[in-house]
C-alpha cells in the first residue's frame, strides 16, 4: 500500500522534532608533547576522535611540529592555534581550537599577568565561532595559572568571561583552570581546605548563564585534582565524563550537548 504524501509530511514533521543533532566537546591539556607518536595516540583514544570540537592546552607549535595543524588533518578537521609565549628556541606554547565545522571570527586576548617566582607563564584566551548543525557556537578556550589564590584567579576569569561576553549566542568554554582548592602562601606553598577556586569557578559561571555537567573525576594525574572543565550556555547537555589519557599528565573531559 502506497503511503500518501499527506503521511510522509507528518512523519517528517515528527522525526525532525525528535532527531536531535549532538554535538560532542573534549578538552585535553597536552603537557607540550608534539611528533607523530602523539597524533596517533590522540587519533587512537576513542572519546577524543570521536569529538566534533576539541580544545587543547599546553599545545605547542613551530617548525618541527605543528601540532594543532598535523592533529587536525588526521581526524578531518579545522583548527586554529593562539600562542601564549615562546617556550624554548624550538615552540611556541598556546592553545588550539580544533571543529568538526567551518571556524570564523578568531579572537586572541591576554589575561592579567601573575608573576609566581618560577614557571611564570602569560595566559591567553582563544576564542572561535563554529557553524554547528545547532546553529552558530562561540568556542571559549583557555588555561589559567596555578598557584594564585581568588582574587588573581577572578581577574583571569574576569577576562575569560568579558570574551564570552561579547557573543550573545550558544556558547562553550573550556579548558585548564588549574582550579584545585589550594591557598597559596607566595605562589609556593599550599595549604588545601583554606578556598575553594572550584566553587570560585562555578557560582561565577553560573551568574552568567554557563553551567557544567561534569562533576566527580579528577583530571591531573598527580591527586586527582580537578582542573579541567567544560561549561555550557545556551546548550544541553545529555552526557559528561573524565577519559583516563596515558600519554599526558591530565585526563580528558568530555561532554555531549544539543539545543
Amino acid at each position: 500500500m502506497r503511503i500518501s504524501s499527506l503521511a510522509c509530511l507528518l512523519l517528517s514533521v515528527w522525526f525532525s522534532g525528535t532527531c536531535r543533532a549532538e554535538m560532542r566537546i573534549a578538552s585535553l591539556n597536552l603537557e607540550k608533547k608534539y611528533g607523530p607518536k602523539l597524533v596517533a595516540e590522540i587519533g587512537n583514544e576513542p572519546d577524543l576522535r570521536a569529538a566534533d570540537i576539541l580544545l587543547f592546552q599546553e599545545i605547542v607549535d613551530g617548525p618541527e611540529s605543528h601540532v594543532a595543524e598535523q592533529v587536525a588533518a588526521a581526524l578531518g578537521m579545522h583548527a586554529v592555534f593562539a600562542p601564549a609565549f615562546r617556550l624554548n628556541g624550538r615552540f611556541e606554547e598556546g592553545l588550539a581550537i580544533l571543529s568538526r565545522y567551518p571556524l570564523a571570527d578568531k579572537t586572541e586576548t591576554g589575561l592579567p599577568h601573575n608573576s609566581l617566582h618560577f614557571h611564570t607563564r602569560i595566559r591567553v584566551v582563544l576564542a572561535a565561532t563554529a557553524e554547528t548543525p545547532l546553529g552558530p557556537v562561540r568556542i571559549v578556550n583557555t588555561h589559567l595559572d596555578n598557584r594564585i589564590n581568588a582574587a588573581a584567579k577572578r581577574r583571569q576569569l574576569d577576562g575569560v568571561w568579558e570574551t564570552a561576553d561579547k557573543y550573545h549566542g550558544a556558547c562553550i568554554i573550556g579548558g585548564d583552570f588549574n582550579s584545585a582548592n589550594f591557598f597559596w602562601i607566595s605562589h609556593l606553598l599550599p595549604i588545601p581546605g583554606v578556598q575553594s577556586l572550584n566553587r570560585l569557578l562555578r557560582e561565577g559561571m553560573a551568574r552568567r548563564g554557563f553551567t557544567t555537567p561534569l562533576g566527580k573525576g579528577g583530571t591531573l594525574h598527580f591527586m586527582g585534582l580537578k582542573l579541567d572543565w567544560i561549561y555550557l550556555r545556551g546548550l544541553t547537555a545529555n552526557s559528561s565524563g573524565v577519559t583516563p589519557i596515558s600519554f599526558s599528565d591530565h585526563n580528558s573531559v568530555w561532554v555531549t550537548t544539543d539545543k
